[in-house]
């Protein structure tokens, strides 16, 4: 009996490591969870979803909240959320396939694409336009009602530096971008994009609405849309962003938490595009004079705490869309409020990387 005491109690000694470190371990569903649920409230978020992304398997999902306040409809899989300028990253793949179709070419210039362009404009390459190297100022495009519109109104921006060596967000590259899309396909960029892009991936709850301001306002149903809002005085407002079928490729595109994910799937396969293409779209674009801009081909590609990271966000934070590279792990956030930093996928991360420090926000949020 003694001998039956000693051994049962060495084994329990010996499992001892193993209990508390199975006490440890984090459940990181749970503290995602949690952590978005107390942003939500923070920010007055009515609804989001998210989706953590690895080596090609999204390997935690989940809904919170409202899509829609005014009838009470709670978020799914297949909620349709406002991505704004996260839209950039569906033209990038758009341009990685256009790209090896050899329809359009990175180092293309505008003035073997165009009949007349400014003398400025002489030698901007695609790939300029599409890491926001062009120096061309940003045009006012609700005044546009076709994209040959669009053009003519870029045409006549100044400057804001010389092209290729200075990355300027704010700019009229992308609407440009997508006249000479259409041009050289002879179809609506959504069109477009569907053939090469949406169809192929099986991107199934993924819009534009065909919104038209000029009058009466009118746009196409989409399913499940999720309404956008602000919180002003205590109360929430509808806040949508009115995108103008023009500058699609820029902003406007409502997508699902699953198709964005798949984005990340199809860039951790390496399979959608040719290995150099997705290196194109996701490498810091080098500069005329010295050093590399902020943006690959749509993407932000950056360093961030010794990362490299690629991605974009929109809205404030309608989209945030966050890819650790080297480790293949993707973290993307869809909400339906505008008006917080887009710090929720980052965030996320430092849950995940070992090491990696949360964001530190502004103290007056």
């Amino acid at each position: 009996m003694k001998e039956l005491i000693i051994s049962a109690l060495i084994g329990y000694l010996l499992s001892l490591p193993l209990l508390v470190s199975a006490q440890k371990t984090p459940d990181l569903k749970k503290e995602t969870e949690t952590f978005l649920q107390d942003a939500m409230a923070k920010h007055h978020i009515p609804g989001l979803a998210y989706a953590i992304v690895k080596d090609g398997s999204i390997i935690h999902q989940g809904q919170l909240g409202k899509a829609n306040l005014s009838w009470n409809a709670a978020v799914d899989r297949e909620t349709a959320f406002q991505t704004a300028s996260c839209s950039k990253l569906f033209t990038a793949l758009l341009l990685g396939r256009l790209f090896e179709e050899k329809i359009l070419l990175p180092e293309q210039k505008l003035e073997e694409l165009l009949d007349s362009i400014p003398s400025s404009w002489q030698g901007i390459t695609v790939k300029q336009l599409a890491s926001h190297q062009s120096g061309i100022g940003m045009a006012d495009f609700s005044k546009a009602t076709t994209t040959k519109e669009a053009l003519e109104l870029a045409k006549k921006q100044e400057m804001t530096n010389e092209p290729g060596t200075r990355s300027f967000y704010v700019s009229s590259d992308y609407w440009i971008l997508q006249y000479l899309i259409e041009q050289e396909t002879g179809r609506p960029f959504f069109e477009v994009l569907t053939q090469y892009v949406l169809e192929p991936l099986g991107m199934q709850h993924t819009y534009v609405n065909n919104n038209d301001d000029t009058g009466i306002r009118t746009h196409q149903l989409i399913p499940k849309e999720a309404a956008v809002y602000a919180y002003q005085d205590g109360k929430y407002v509808v806040s949508d962003m009115q995108f103008a079928k023009t500058g699609y490729s820029a902003g406007g595109i409502y997508t699902s938490i699953e198709d964005m994910a798949k984005i990340a799937q199809v860039l951790d396969e390496g399979k959608f595009l040719k290995p150099e293409t997705q290196q194109l779209l996701l490498t810091p674009v080098a500069l005329k004079e010295d050093g590399f801009g902020s943006f690959g081909i749509g993407f932000i590609a950056q360093d961030y705490q010794g990362h490299k990271v690629s991605g974009h966000s929109g809205g404030p934070a309608l989209a945030d869309f966050v890819r650790f590279d080297k480790q293949k792990l993707t973290f993307i956030v869809l909400s339906n409020q505008r008006g917080f930093p887009p710090y929720l996928s980052f965030t996320l991360a430092s849950f995940f990387i070992s090491g990696l420090e949360k964001p530190v926000l502004p103290e007056h949020l």
